[in-house]
């Protein structure tokens, strides 16, 4: 359990996402969309940070929060999840366009996937 509040959470995260090269916003999209979708990602840093227990050398800082992000998120109710998109797409509305066809694809490939 973190002793930062959920808001503060929030925060943080915003302000690394504003940090972030556009490098490393793609690499948090799967992220991303793999909590907000649950959708698994079998290749690229998803999985690479799934691992990450298993790593000779010290997580980078960018992995860092990534790993409280997925710690953070699971503990956020469904009204801070959404005000965290919401600021997310303030920030940078070309991500958001990005973010929400990555989940739209997840859907289509679940229902594909159903149907066969």
């Amino acid at each position: 359990m973190s002793t930062i509040s959920a808001e503060a959470q929030i925060r943080y995260l915003l302000q690394w996402f504003q940090e972030w090269s556009d490098l490393q916003r793609s690499d948090f999209l799967p992220v991303l969309a793999e909590n907000y979708a649950h959708k698994a990602y079998v290749n690229g840093i998803v999985n690479s940070i799934a691992n990450i227990n298993c790593r000779d050398k010290p997580m980078s800082i960018f992995e860092c929060r990534i790993k409280l992000f997925k710690e953070w998120f699971i503990q956020w109710n469904i009204e801070q999840k959404e005000a965290f998109l919401k600021k997310l797409g303030d920030i940078d509305p070309h991500f958001m366009e990005k973010l929400n066809l990555e989940i739209d694809s997840t859907h289509t490939d679940d229902s594909n996937t159903l149907n066969n």
